[in-house]
């Protein structure tokens, strides 16, 4: 659905594949891509939109795109291949296939943040409780992180100063507190139930 911000009103709607999850700002904000992993399927998709008239381009067919990233300088595009537990580095205007890290002890990867340096990345591991540090200029996992009482983590945020990384978990109804060098847990603070997004 397209909605005027001012008048909260839908001026349109289009069809963007089987199984739409999110919609991302591209690097450089001149594209917004909806990223349709067509669960269950083969069937899965980029849909790019003009964020000026909200019209959608012609859709790009890649692996299970649950979720999308960009690197830190904008050269390479993340698909967050969930189904396959890998990550996809795509070029960013044509997402054509440069290059795959597999996370195999990651189940339900998805959401990620950055060091404020952009040299590692931490993503979630939705089905596991758990977490998976990459490194972003060797393009290896340096590791994973279970959580204490970790059983759905959703969204992560890195703090403003880089040092720490805040995990959203649904199931254990609260936010992890993680120190991002290190890659400890190092406390969690309740928040309530069903706790899923971190802004």
């Amino acid at each position: 659905y397209v909605i005027d911000p001012e008048t909260f009103k839908v001026t349109g709607k289009f069809k963007v594949g089987l199984n739409p999850q999110h919609v991302v700002p591209a690097w450089d904000l001149k594209t917004l891509w909806v990223a349709n992993n067509a669960e269950n399927t083969t069937k899965g998709s980029l849909t790019p939109i003009d964020p000026k008239t909200g019209k959608p381009g012609k859709p790009i067919a890649v692996d299970d795109p649950y979720n999308m990233y960009f690197t830190p300088d904008g050269k390479e595009a993340i698909i967050v291949a969930e189904a396959y537990k890998r990550l996809d580095f795509r070029d960013p205007q044509t997402m054509a296939l440069k290059s795959s890290l597999a996370t195999p002890q990651c189940a339900g990867i998805n959401h990620a943040d950055f060091s404020i340096d952009g040299r590692f990345a931490i993503f979630t591991c939705e089905f596991g409780g758990m977490l998976v540090k990459i490194d972003m200029v060797g393009r290896k996992v340096l590791g994973y992180l279970k959580l204490s009482t970790g059983k759905m983590p959703q969204d992560i945020r890195v703090s403003p100063d880089g040092s720490t990384f805040y995990v959203a978990d649904m199931m254990a109804d609260g936010v992890f507190v993680v120190d991002g060098a290190s890659f400890k847990e190092i406390g969690f603070v309740k928040t309530g139930k069903g706790t899923h997004g971190l802004y």
